[in-house]
């Protein structure tokens, strides 16, 4: 039986680094982060290796911060 989906569901896993860049005096190693992109699996047909870092400021542009309004 799985759990159901819920808050800890919805998160994207942090990499160490940014993980540790969350704690107070430790926000300068957020800079060391290198889970910048996907890495897939070598003829895995679309599995991936290495997951990359789901903290916000990793994400690509979604195009809607563009969008302010008049």
């Amino acid at each position: 039986m799985t759990a159901p989906p819920g808050p800890a569901a919805d998160q994207r896993e942090l990499s160490p680094e940014c993980a540790l860049a969350r704690r107070p005096g430790y926000e300068d190693v957020h800079g060391a982060c290198g889970r910048l992109r996907d890495v897939p699996l070598p003829h895995g047909g679309g599995l991936l290796l290495v997951r990359r870092c789901g903290c916000a400021c990793h994400r690509p542009p979604t195009g809607d911060e563009d969008r302010a309004g008049p």
